[in-house]
């Protein structure tokens, strides 16, 4: 029986285990240790010394290589990201087991394991990279290939400065908008192309972008994937906290402001949260918590037209309304009366009259009803 992974935000190690004449050792064992949580995989070369090694969270990685007749090969600081697949060659030593060589930090730098192409963001970049509202999606504008559409913004449209804020208005070289698919920790997280989710930026280990060249485990996409993975607990107890303020002294007035000859408007507002991740039984059980939160005092300014001081008194005489000839007559109710000469004072078919209020002039004319 054969096991697949589909649409999996974990690394894959693969590769080759050869001697110094570069041919194949079977049989020999490679293990793979995440330093952060000293979680363990292990697998045996087959004939042709080729191991794999599946699901392997990312992280910083020590591997082990050993085999009879031949020296321990360590291969320290190896680097796992999101979805990856790293080919990595390891070179044995004839001697005894107990024996060890140890090799820190060396890599492929070019991808040979897979023809799937992406941008990765680390830790660093999520966490140093400025972010107006710390959306943690905006980053992939960042990304070759990727365009974001949107055109309307503010208090009518997509704001982008709010972690819950969801948006599907990315095209990936060339694909239409809608077609996107988003994962989280490899679970779909997407309707319509639309992320649903959008993680806080203190609780994201990585995101890759990929925006074409993806293998066949990806699907339910016309334009391009985004696998999201979230940090999880270490064997040491780490935390976070922040707070992001904004108020006006340091904002620009609004174009309507300026227009009118208003100052800044009142705004407040806060964004803020923190992390803690640890081990309960430490090489076994992990637990991360993230939580963020958001206050916000802003008035949104608007241009509106109010009553002149003669209507708020009741006095219609002279106000013509906009798109209208001739001011607006108000009549009493009290003085309806039958019209004594219907062709002469009343409208066609009409058979009622009233005369109008008249606080500033007595001499209005009577409307026929």
């Amino acid at each position: 029986m054969t096991l697949s992974y589909a649409q999996d935000y974990r690394a894959t190690l693969l590769g080759q285990v050869l001697d110094s004449t570069k041919s194949v050792i079977p049989r020999a064992t490679v293990k793979a240790t995440k330093v952060d949580t000293n979680a363990t995989k292990e697998t045996i070369t087959n004939d042709a010394g080729i191991y794999t090694l599946v699901g392997l969270d990312p992280g910083r990685y020590t591997i082990v290589v050993t085999a009879n007749g031949f020296q321990t090969t360590r291969r320290t600081d190896i680097v796992l990201q999101t979805s990856e697949k790293l080919n990595l060659t390891i070179l044995l030593e004839v001697g005894s087991v107990s024996q060890e060589i140890t090799v820190s930090g060396e890599q492929e730098l070019i991808q040979t394991a897979t023809a799937s192409r992406g941008l990765v963001f680390d830790p660093v970049k999520m966490q140093e990279i400025p972010m107006n509202g710390r959306q943690t999606y905006m980053l992939m504008r960042l990304s070759p290939g990727v365009m974001f559409t949107q055109r309307t913004f503010g208090a009518t449209g997509f704001s982008g400065t709010r972690a819950w804020d969801v948006n599907g208005s990315f095209t990936m070289n060339g694909g239409r908008t809608g077609t996107n698919q988003f994962l989280l920790n490899g679970a779909p997280i997407s309707t319509n192309g639309t992320f649903n989710l959008a993680p806080n930026v203190e609780a994201v280990e990585e995101m890759k972008v990929m925006v074409n060249t993806y293998d066949s485990s990806y699907g339910r996409s016309g334009g391009g994937h985004v696998s999201t993975t979230l940090k999880s607990g270490t064997n040491t107890w780490h935390g976070t906290l922040f707070d992001f303020w904004r108020n006006r002294v340091l904002d620009a007035n609004t174009r309507q402001n300026n227009a009118l000859g208003t100052g800044r408007g009142f705004r407040n507002q806060h964004q803020y949260g923190g992390t803690i991740g640890g081990a309960i039984r430490k090489n076994k059980d992990f637990v991360f918590f993230s939580f963020e939160g958001w206050q916000e005092r802003v008035p949104f300014p608007s241009n509106v037209s109010v009553p002149p001081s003669e209507i708020r008194g009741g006095n219609f005489n002279t106000f013509v309304p906009q798109g209208q000839i001739g001011t607006i007559k108000i009549f009493d109710p009290t003085t309806s009366a039958a019209c004594t000469d219907p062709a002469l004072n009343c409208r066609a078919g009409g058979i009622f009259k009233r005369q109008p209020f008249c606080a500033l002039n007595h001499n209005l004319a009577a409307e026929e009803a």
